[in-house]
């Protein structure tokens, strides 16, 4: 099985976005998805069933209103870690990840909210 680096889903990401083949939207959303799995984020979080940690859909539907502002507060989060919000359990920080493909990823997490709806 051959993984592909991060650094290569972004650059393929503003290359499909510079060529004009899709938004730049299409572009983050699925780089943002690839991420969260490149990240193994699934080994604690689901899509829709509560696991160690809560599923992407519950935080997509608990920060619908402010998700300008929770991009930047997740992203934070999948890089440094954190507590408190979900439960006695903690978010593990994940060092391998940069703050802009945390921003990538914690994108993808917000647009499920719009999916279910």
């Amino acid at each position: 099985m051959r993984f592909i680096s991060k650094q290569r889903i972004a650059s393929f990401a503003v290359l499909v976005a510079g060529s004009g083949l899709l938004s730049s939207y299409a572009v983050a959303q699925d780089a943002g998805e690839k991420l969260v799995e490149q990240a193994r984020c699934y080994a604690c979080h689901s899509l829709s069933k509560t696991s160690l940690g809560p599923p992407y859909i519950a935080i997509a539907a608990r920060h619908a209103q402010q998700k300008a502002v929770m991009v930047d507060v997740l992203a934070r989060k999948i890089v440094h870690g954190g507590g408190g919000n979900w439960g006695l359990v903690p978010m593990v920080p994940n060092q391998w990840v940069t703050i802009d493909e945390a921003r990538l990823m914690a994108e993808w997490i917000l647009s499920l909210g719009a999916a279910q709806r």
